[in-house]
Order: C-alpha cells, then sequence, then structure tokens
C-alpha cells in the first residue's frame, strides 16, 4: 500500500508541471485572483513557499522510501531545506523569475542532472522550483501593490492584472 502512494507522489510532480505549463499567463478570473493574492499579501507568498518546500522535501522523501539511502540524494533535500527559510527562498524566487539567464542556467542544470539517475531527485526538485518561479510575483507588481492596492483589485481588468503580473 505505502509503495503505491510512494509511485503517486512520484507521478504526480511531473503531472504537476504539466499542468502549471497549462496555466501559465492564462486570462482568467481565477488567475487574477491568484496574482492579486500573491501580490498584495504577504501571508499567500509565504503559504506558496512553504507548499513548495514540503513539495520538495516529500518528493526527495518518496525516492529515499524506494531507493533506500543514497549521498546522490543530499543535492535535492538540501534545495527542499533551504527553501524552509523565507528570505532565502523570496530572494531566489525573485531572481530567477526576473532573470532569463538564471532561467537558462537553472534549466541548463535539470538537463544536465536530469541524465544521470541517481539525480533525477535534484532534477525533479529543480524544475519544481523554476516553475515555482515563474509564478511568483515580480517585484514591479510588488511595487504596484504597494502604492495602489484599490487600482490593483478595481480599476485593472483580469488581462491587465495577468500581464502586469508576469
Amino acid at each position: 500500500m505505502s509503495v503505491v502512494i510512494i509511485r503517486t507522489i512520484q507521478f504526480l510532480i511531473p503531472v504537476l508541471m504539466l499542468i502549471a505549463l497549462l496555466l501559465y499567463k492564462r486570462k482568467s478570473r481565477r488567475m487574477a485572483r491568484f496574482c492579486i493574492a500573491m501580490s498584495v499579501r504577504p501571508k499567500c507568498r509565504k503559504a506558496y513557499m512553504l507548499a513548495l518546500s514540503f513539495i520538495v522535501i516529500l518528493f526527495c522523501f518518496s525516492f529515499f522510501a524506494t531507493t533506500g539511502a543514497s549521498l546522490w540524494q543530499a543535492p535535492a533535500l538540501l534545495l527542499g531545506g533551504m527553501l524552509l527559510r523565507y528570505d532565502l527562498t523570496d530572494g531566489m524566487l525573485h531572481w530567477i523569475h526576473e532573470d532569463r539567464v538564471i532561467q537558462g542556467i537553472f534549466f541548463g542544470l535539470t538537463l544536465f542532472t536530469l541524465m544521470e539517475e541517481q539525480l533525477y531527485s535534484l532534477s525533479a526538485s529543480m524544475s519544481l522550483v523554476i516553475f515555482a518561479a515563474m509564478f511568483y510575483p515580480s517585484k514591479a507588481i510588488l511595487e504596484i501593490a504597494r502604492q495602489s492596492r484599490f487600482h490593483l483589485e478595481n480599476v485593472m481588468t483580469d488581462e491587465d492584472i495577468v500581464d502586469t503580473y508576469f
């Protein structure tokens, strides 16, 4: 029974990333509410980061449970542990979201680690962080939200909110 749960967790991570690709820059009311919540409320950003770290650590644990202890799993688990620090994660997600060169470097590292079977958990963890950074608010939208929350929630259309957010 527990093997089924662990395999389900390992299967859900790639599915979750495919769903994220379908939702990226989607101009709907739900996405606009997500953008507003992430821009205006720091608690939503903290919950987002906590969920990200929980998913990464759970994914690493699932590989630990199926393959046993290995030194190759340490980098992914270290990444998951680092994600528990709010200040570090906030800066890292902003950095990845705003800099295309850093996104390319992370993507290249993900592809490089994907070639080695033992580093699959690190590759999946890094790709989760990249996807999480894609949905994280930029500093520009945070500044707009700080200056005029009313304008963001009531004056801008859903399409404008999503365009400004990404």
